[in-house]
C-alpha cells in the first residue's frame, strides 16, 4: 500500500530530476564557479511545487541565451571529475599550460634584453664630454708693433698676409670736344731666336715690320736667349708705331691677323732674317692723328670720381666680412688702388670709361699678435702659447704713406681691450684625463697650467668614470664673458 505522506516519491517527475539536470549543465558556461553556484535540486515535496521546466537552476545566468553559453563552452576545456553523483556541484576550468609558458618565456627574453642593452650603453656606447676654463686675462693695449710679410727681419714682428678682391665698373661718356691728336701706338709681342743656341742681342731702336709693312721699334736694348734642342729661345718686348696715325693699331679681328707676325728688316738678306722673328701678344693700340671729337676732361673725372667712390665702398663692405683661421683681421687697414683706361679715353679709341679697383686687407697671424700683447702687457706671462678673444675690439692705424700690399715691413699702432687666453693642450688634456674618475679632477688640473677649471658630464648618466677609449671623450672649451 503506497505511503499517502509521500504521495511524489515515486512519480515520473521525481524519477527524471538527475537526468534533467545534467542535460541543462550541458548547456552552462564553462567557467570556475565555488560551491556557493552550485544549486542542489530539493528531493523533497512541497507543497505548492513548481515545474521543473520553469526553474531557474542558475538565476545569475538567466538573461544569457543558450547559444552564448553553447559557442563559449566550445572554446574552454573542462576539468571535472566523472559524475558519480548527479548532485556535485561544478569543479571549475582547467587553465592552459601554453598561457603559462608563454607567459614565462617572454618574462625571460625581456630581461635577457634588459641585461644586454645596460651593458651595451655601460661598456660599448659609453662616451664622457669634458668642458674646460682656460686661463686667461683682459688687457688694454695701446702700442706699436712692427709687421712684416716676410721672415727676413732681425727685429721682432707680427707676421701678416694679404686678402685682395677686385672689381670693375664702366660708364659711357659723350664726346663733348674737339680736339687735334697725335698719338703712337704701342703693344707687346714676343721676340723668337730659332736660329742658332747663341744669344743675340738687339740694341735700341731696332725696327720691326709688321706683316701690313707698317714699322716699329724698340726702346730699350733687349738679349734674345738661345735655341734650346728644337725649343726656340724667346722673350716679350714692347713695340711702338715708328709714326702717328691710327693705322699703326692692331687688333684681334680676322683682318688683323696677317698683320700679327714680325720680321726684323736688319736681318734682311741672311739667314738670320727667318731665324728672328716676333708674335704679336695681345694688341697693338693708342695710334691716334688729326682733328677728333673727344670726351672732354671734365666729363672723365666726374665719372672717374663717382665710379671710385662707388667701387671702394663695395670692396670695404665685401673685405669686412673676411675671416681667415689662425689669423686676426684689420680690417682698419683696408686700402684700394685703382686703374683706368683713361690714355685711350683721351686719345679718341674709347668713349667708354672703365676702371678696375683693387682692395686689400691685412690678415696678422693671431698666435704672435698675442704673444707680443701678453708681453707688453703681462709680467707674468713666460712665453706659453697664447691666442686673443675680443680681438674685433682691436684698433689698427698704418701711417698714411704706407702701402700694406707693396711693403714688406710697417709699423701699426694697435689700440683696444682683448682677452689673452692661454692655448691648451687638448690631446695632452684628453689623456691624462683617460680612464680617471670624476673624483680625481682637482688632482689632475693641477698639472696643467693653462686649464683654470673642469666640468665632466657622462653617459649613461650613472657613469662616473672617463672612457679609457679616446674616441668617446670630446672636449668643449668655454670662456665666460666678460
Amino acid at each position: 500500500m503506497q505511503d499517502i505522506r509521500k504521495p511524489y516519491s515515486h512519480s515520473r517527475s521525481n524519477r527524471d530530476i538527475p537526468k534533467r539536470v545534467e542535460e541543462f549543465e550541458r548547456h552552462e558556461e564553462v567557467e570556475e564557479i565555488d560551491d556557493r553556484d552550485a544549486v542542489l535540486i530539493p528531493t523533497k515535496t512541497f507543497k505548492n511545487r513548481r515545474s521543473l521546466d520553469s526553474m531557474e537552476m542558475y538565476p545569475r545566468r538567466a538573461n544569457e541565451s543558450m547559444q552564448e553559453i553553447s559557442s563559449k563552452r566550445e572554446r574552454v576545456e573542462i576539468d571535472r571529475e566523472p559524475d558519480t553523483d548527479p548532485y556535485t556541484p561544478f569543479t571549475g576550468v582547467k587553465r592552459r599550460k601554453s598561457d603559462n609558458s608563454f607567459g614565462t618565456w617572454m618574462f625571460i627574453i625581456t630581461t635577457i634584453v634588459i641585461i644586454v642593452g645596460a651593458g651595451l650603453f655601460t661598456f660599448v656606447f659609453n662616451s664622457a664630454k669634458i668642458t674646460y676654463i682656460p686661463k686667461f686675462k683682459d688687457v688694454e693695449v695701446s702700442k706699436t708693433f712692427l709687421f712684416s710679410r716676410s721672415a727676413t727681419s732681425t727685429l721682432p714682428t707680427i707676421s701678416y698676409i694679404i686678402a685682395t678682391t677686385t672689381k670693375s665698373e664702366t660708364k659711357v661718356l659723350a664726346p663733348s670736344e674737339t680736339k687735334k691728336i697725335e698719338s703712337k701706338a704701342s703693344g707687346i709681342i714676343t721676340v723668337y731666336n730659332n736660329f742658332d743656341s747663341n744669344p743675340q742681342k738687339l740694341i735700341k731702336n731696332t725696327r720691326f715690320e709688321s706683316g701690313g709693312g707698317k714699322i716699329y721699334r724698340i726702346n730699350q736694348s733687349v738679349t734674345i736667349p738661345g735655341k734650346k734642342g728644337d725649343t726656340p729661345g724667346s722673350i716679350d718686348v714692347t713695340l711702338y708705331a715708328d709714326s702717328y696715325g691710327a693705322e699703326y693699331n692692331i687688333g684681334t679681328g680676322t683682318k688683323d691677323i696677317k698683320l700679327r707676325d714680325f720680321t726684323i728688316p736688319g736681318f734682311k738678306g741672311s739667314a738670320r732674317y727667318t731665324g728672328f722673328y716676333g708674335r704679336l701678344v695681345g694688341v697693338i693700340k693708342g695710334g691716334a692723328g688729326g682733328n677728333m671729337s673727344l670726351v672732354s676732361q671734365s666729363d672723365l673725372n666726374g665719372a672717374k670720381d663717382g665710379l671710385a667712390v662707388e667701387l671702394e665702398k663695395s670692396l670695404k663692405e665685401e673685405l669686412s666680412k673676411v675671416t681667415r683661421e689662425g689669423t686676426v683681421p684689420m680690417y682698419n687697414t683696408i686700402s684700394v688702388s685703382f686703374s683706368d683706361n683713361e690714355t685711350e679715353v683721351m686719345s679718341g679709341l674709347t668713349s667708354t670709361y672703365e676702371v678696375t679697383a683693387t682692395g686689400y686687407l691685412m690678415l696678422a697671424k693671431e698666435s704672435e699678435l698675442a704673444s707680443m700683447i701678453a708681453t707688453e702687457t703681462m709680467r707674468d706671462y713666460s712665453g706659453q702659447p697664447v691666442k686673443l678673444a675680443y680681438a674685433n675690439e682691436l684698433v689698427f692705424t698704418t701711417k698714411k704713406d704706407a702701402i700694406p700690399y707693396s711693403d714688406n715691413s710697417l709699423d701699426v699702432l694697435v689700440e683696444g681691450k682683448p682677452r689673452v687666453v692661454l692655448v691648451a693642450d687638448t690631446e695632452d688634456l684628453k689623456l691624462k684625463f683617460l680612464g680617471k674618475n670624476r673624483s680625481d679632477a682637482p688632482s689632475i688640473i693641477q698639472t696643467l697650467p693653462s686649464i683654470a677649471q673642469i666640468e665632466m658630464s657622462f653617459f649613461p648618466i650613472w657613469l662616473s668614470t672617463i672612457p679609457t677609449n679616446k674616441e668617446h671623450v670630446s672636449l668643449l672649451e668655454s670662456l665666460p664673458k666678460r
